[in-house]
C-alpha cells in the first residue's frame, strides 16, 4: 500500500531477458525461455562443439557468449580455440585453392 511493488519469493532470473523467476517454474513468464534442463541442446559443451565443427564454425561464437550453461573461464577457451581452429580451417582453404591453382596452369584450355 505504500506505492511500492510487491516483493514475491521469485529469486532466481531468466538467462535470456534477467527477468525475475521462481525457481519452480520451467518457463520465463517475460520472453517464454526454457530454465533449468528446458534450455536448447545447443547452448550445451557438446552442442557449441558439433555445431562449430559440423555447421556454422565462427558463427557459433554467438551461441558461446549467450549460453547460460557456460562459465566464463570456458566462455573464454571455447572463443580461443573456435578462433584457432576457423584460422586452421582458413589455411586449409588457402594451401588447397593453391594447390589447385598449380595443378590447372599445367593444362592449356582449349587446345
Amino acid at each position: 500500500m505504500n506505492g511500492l511493488p510487491e516483493v514475491s519469493e521469485r529469486s532466481a532470473k531468466c538467462w535470456r531477458c534477467n527477468a525475475a523467476v521462481s525457481p519452480q517454474d520451467r518457463y520465463c513468464h517475460n520472453c517464454g525461455a526454457g530454465q533449468g534442463s528446458l534450455i536448447p541442446w545447443y547452448y550445451s559443451h557438446l552442442g557449441i562443439i558439433l555445431l562449430t565443427v559440423l555447421a556454422i564454425g565462427p558463427f557459433s561464437l554467438y551461441l558461446v557468449w549467450k549460453s547460460p550453461k557456460l562459465s566464463a573461464v570456458a566462455r573464454r577457451v571455447y572463443t580461443v580455440l573456435i578462433l584457432a581452429y576457423t584460422a586452421l580451417l582458413a589455411v586449409l582453404c588457402w594451401n588447397a585453392y593453391r594447390l589447385m591453382m598449380q595443378m590447372l596452369s599445367g593444362y592449356e584450355l582449349g587446345a
